[in-house]
């Protein structure tokens, strides 16, 4: 039987599909084990990326496409968030097309 934290956590996945995002190949370790799956969505010249490790580590962000598409590195993201899987999901799902972005 699944909690129900898993059951919001796919609903959200679900919208995510629904609003254009893939599901890359998933990253694995040396022995097979699953170690994240990534989500990304291209859009325009940005790319929002989701990468879920486990249901409190998630990753989120929204970078230019020549920066690179990984979670991770955040220091050139336009916006970047991390926690539990249903409040980053929540955020994104939440995000507008474009963010204004100051550039000093």
């Amino acid at each position: 039987m699944t909690s129900s934290v898993e059951d919001q956590s796919s609903i959200r996945l679900r919208e995510l599909v629904a609003r254009g995002f893939r599901l890359m190949p998933p990253v694995r370790d040396a022995d097979g084990e699953l170690m994240a799956l990534i989500y990304v969505r291209p859009h325009g010249d940005i790319v929002d990326v989701v990468e879920l490790r486990g249901e409190d580590d998630v990753r989120a962000a929204r970078v230019s496409q020549e920066h690179g598409l990984t979670a991770a590195n955040t220091t050139r993201a336009q916006w970047h968030t991390a926690g539990e899987a249903c409040e980053v999901l929540d955020q994104v799902l939440a995000l507008p097309d474009r963010l204004i972005v100051a550039r000093a």
